[in-house]
């Protein structure tokens, strides 16, 4: 376990990092030092070590919770990562519902994470190269730290510096979200929404043929196997987005 004692500490091992494996666990470090029990990253291609990029990586969250929140499809209504966007500035988890008008999905959403035990968190937007944006999630647990000002500034910015590390550590990943035409991005819209082939087709007023080729090429792009898992990644990337709690 690397020891950081100070953002200083923190930014020149980034500097020096040269694997996301190691990125990743130096991040943990300093996070899990300063009294966060659960860390999240959303974002186009994040990847735990060892596995392809997914669009969502997380560590320290109850696996039960995980698993919901995949299965149950939660990323679709889940308003905080929006909400992060949309602010310049950290927020807490409990906060959402004043800073915005939630859907009735995205109140159930917050109801159901009230209701599950995790407690509350921090969340924030951070910024990279060519709109190469991410959410970081970062969790409390059951025991409240209450954080300082200073103290939400310094994870504030060290989530900014290690994105940067990792956009800068994984650049060449970046052509992926930029090869999707404007037709496949509308079609992941749709996907996202949790519109089957045939009702896109009808949307769209082309074949359900036509979607299916399309579907299986924003697949391949995109380096997945499922409609869920792209549509993570699309809301990760920043091309498919909510609105008020609702994927558009």
């Amino acid at each position: 376990m690397a020891e950081f004692r100070t953002l200083n500490d923190f930014v020149s091992c980034c500097r020096d990092t040269k694997s996301v494996t190691e990125l990743w666990r130096n991040g943990l470090d300093f996070f899990y030092a300063r009294k966060i029990k659960m860390v999240s990253y959303h974002s186009d291609d994040a990847q735990l070590p060892g596995s392809k990029p997914l669009g969502i990586v997380s560590d320290g969250y109850p696996e039960g919770w995980v698993c919901e929140y995949l299965q149950s499809e939660l990323f679709r209504v889940d308003p905080i990562p929006q909400l992060a966007s949309i602010l310049s500035r950290p927020f807490r988890w409990s906060e959402a519902p004043k800073l915005m008008r939630l859907s009735p999905e995205g109140e159930r959403y917050m109801q159901t994470l009230a209701q599950s035990g995790l407690g509350d968190g921090v969340a924030m937007q951070v910024y990279g190269p060519n709109m190469r944006n991410a959410y970081v999630g970062l969790g409390f647990g059951k025991q409240d730290p209450d954080l300082t000002a200073d103290e939400i500034f310094e994870l504030q910015c060290a989530a900014q510096i290690a994105h940067i590390r990792y956009c800068e550590l994984t650049e060449f990943r970046q052509r992926v979200a930029e090869s999707l035409s404007p037709r496949e991005v509308e079609i992941l819209q749709w996907i996202a929404r949790g519109k089957s082939n045939s009702v896109i087709a009808e949307i769209l007023g082309i074949s359900r043929h036509t979607v299916d080729t399309i579907t299986r090429r924003i697949f391949e792009k995109l380096d997945v196997n499922d409609r869920t898992t792209a549509a993570i990644r699309g809301l990760g990337s920043g091309l498919v987005r909510h609105r008020r709690g609702a994927v558009v």
